[in-house]
């Protein structure tokens, strides 16, 4: 299999995966749970980096990856929850890195 089918079958399961969240019941009731968790851990993670001089997008990633398994051991969370919240929370440094800089100033 060539890489563009390779990328093809991946987009094609992506999208798949994406349309399942929005429009399925489950997908919604898991998107909702998963933003629950998401918001209490953002903060957290956000009030260390504070704490740090010149934080940098692999200090940032390294404390995600940290704070989601020992927040997923307290709430006792499965395995894929833990990598979707470690993956939408590392979406968030760019954001997080403004505001720690508009803080700053």
């Amino acid at each position: 299999m060539g890489r563009f089918n390779k990328g093809l079958l991946l987009g094609g399961l992506v999208g798949a995966g994406l349309v399942w969240l929005n429009l399925t019941p489950k997908g919604k009731e898991l998107r909702v749970k998963l933003m629950a968790h998401l918001e209490p851990l953002y903060s957290e993670i956000k009030a260390s980096l504070k704490q740090l001089e010149g934080p940098t997008e692999e200090m940032y990633d390294a404390l995600v990856e940290r704070a989601v398994e020992e927040y997923g051991r307290k709430k006792e969370l499965a395995m894929d929850m833990k990598a979707m919240l470690v993956k939408e929370l590392k979406k968030r440094w760019h954001k997080l890195e403004k505001e720690l800089q508009s803080e700053a100033e």
